[in-house]
């Protein structure tokens, strides 16, 4: 039982951390999750496709949508977590205000969020009909 979910999540993690193409295509868990982003997006959460976080643009443009969004998850547990030991160093030390030190610690995480949303839905890829120069579609 866990061997078999080892072996089913090392893949997975593989294909997170791998890069926008691979093997001259597209990053399937990249391309999996742009997907599942958009439908929770848009036919869960009602978000308009403006202001959304993913795009129902070409395959190309959503894999680098996910990984901006894999960037950001990493970027914010790792803020999250530095926060807690911070935190938790301060309240074993003995010093008062660790309730501000965490506000503080979340709203850095909370800015950063919001600065990687506005990036996103800012970027000059969104423009339809940009042209990738770094990678064309492959045709077998």
């Amino acid at each position: 039982m866990l061997h078999n979910l080892i072996t089913n999540i090392l893949p997975i993690a593989k294909g997170v951390f791998a890069g926008e193409i691979v093997d001259n295509r597209l990053n399937p868990v990249h391309v999996a999750i742009a997907t599942t982003g958009f439908r929770i997006q848009s036919g869960t959460l009602h978000i308009p496709h403006r202001i959304g976080f993913f795009s129902s643009g070409p395959p190309r443009l959503q894999v680098h949508e996910a990984a901006s969004f894999i960037f950001l998850m990493f970027g914010s547990c790792v803020a999250i977590v530095w926060g807690g030991f911070v935190i938790f160093t301060i309240r074993l030390c003995g010093l008062p205000n660790s309730l501000k030190a965490g506000a503080l610690m979340l709203s850095m995480v909370i800015a950063q969020a919001v600065v990687i949303w506005i990036i996103v839905c800012c970027d000059r890829r969104r423009v339809p009909g940009y042209e990738w120069e770094d990678w064309k579609l492959r045709k077998d």
